[in-house]
């Protein structure tokens, strides 16, 4: 098994405020497989780096917005000279988020695989630009949002006056929009994996899950999987579970929301491992907005789970 690469630190003090450039660096991490990467902290604290300021955005926080707001699977880009960038695939709500930047003058991003969201797409471009560390940037530039047809599975994307230190973004959606209006399924292996192991297999979604989530006792071992959700409004919404529990009797695992206080899910026997199944619906009360559930064999204030099983997803819909 190959091992895991960290980046304690990346970026020189004239880069970190320089959209493009963080651009280039993240494609980079996405194309060679680095397991994580933390951006320089060269100036004021309080400002993450550049993406804050008087705790609101700067130009260079929006990138970091739409490649936090990437969901399903990453997906291969192919840069073309100093172009290039990163981008994923949901394919529960049919959205390609694609970010770019690193180049100047008239370009053009081709989208290819689109053949599944119809023969019409939307395609929004949005553009952030090189604020500096002290400037704020309330929100993206909406550049264009238009109807396209798709070809041979296709659709290329004009960029004209493209600025090199800017960064922009290509969302595209059936033409009918998104088959949800917000987010619902989440990936366990994207999702903030403590004490267990990111694993593969052709039956889970997206090929991807979460296992070994053995650790129960003290801090060292504890073994959780945070999901960090975000709904529209606040209120009741049940949250299901796509799992695997090859074992022969019901596994358990503590569920907590926003740091609050543990309740008890289970999973019955899926008949083996790597076998997923979903587990019966939770009601769960979010906020509207962020919110952070956690899923744990063991955690602070939690006595501890039973079994091995093993995540896939979780869905969020409302009751």
């Amino acid at each position: 098994m190959p091992r895991p690469i960290s980046i304690n630190e990346y970026g020189s003090p004239n880069q970190v405020d320089t959209p493009s450039v963080a651009a280039h660096f993240i494609a980079q991490f996405e194309r060679t497989g680095i397991k994580d990467a933390e951006r320089a902290y060269w100036y004021e604290s309080g400002t993450v780096g550049g993406l804050v300021w008087n705790n609101a955005p700067t130009g260079s926080y929006w990138l970091y917005k739409w490649y936090g707001e990437m969901a399903g699977s990453m997906v291969d880009v192919t840069p073309s000279g100093d172009l290039d960038g990163f981008a994923s695939y949901d394919s529960t709500r049919g959205i390609v988020n694609v970010a770019f930047g690193g180049t100047f003058g008239d370009n053009a991003v081709q989208v290819k695989g689109l053949a599944g969201l119809g023969s019409q797409v939307r395609v929004t471009v949005n553009y952030t630009p090189r604020s500096g560390r002290m400037s704020n940037v309330a929100a993206p530039t909406q550049l264009s949002s238009t109807t396209v047809g798709v070809v041979n599975g296709a659709v290329t994307v004009p960029i004209p006056k493209q600025d090199y230190l800017g960064a922009y973004q290509v969302v595209v959606t059936p033409a009918s929009g998104p088959a949800t209006s917000y987010q619902q399924t989440y990936e366990a292996e994207n999702a903030t994996v403590v004490n267990a192991s990111l694993l593969s297999s052709s039956s889970a979604s997206n090929s991807g899950y979460v296992g070994r989530i053995d650790g129960l006792g003290d801090g060292r071992s504890n073994s959780f999987v945070d999901f960090v959700v975000e709904v529209p409004t606040a209120g009741s919404y049940s949250l299901t579970t796509r799992y695997a529990n090859g074992g022969a009797a019901t596994s358990t695992q503590g569920l907590a929301l926003n740091g609050g206080a543990f309740s008890t899910v289970s999973y019955a026997p899926t008949g083996g491992w790597g076998r997923f199944a979903t587990s019966a619906a939770t009601p769960v009360t979010l906020k509207a907005g962020v919110n952070v559930i956690r899923l744990a064999k063991g955690s602070p204030n939690f006595a501890g789970g039973t079994g091995f099983a093993e995540l896939d997803s979780i869905t969020v819909t409302p009751r």
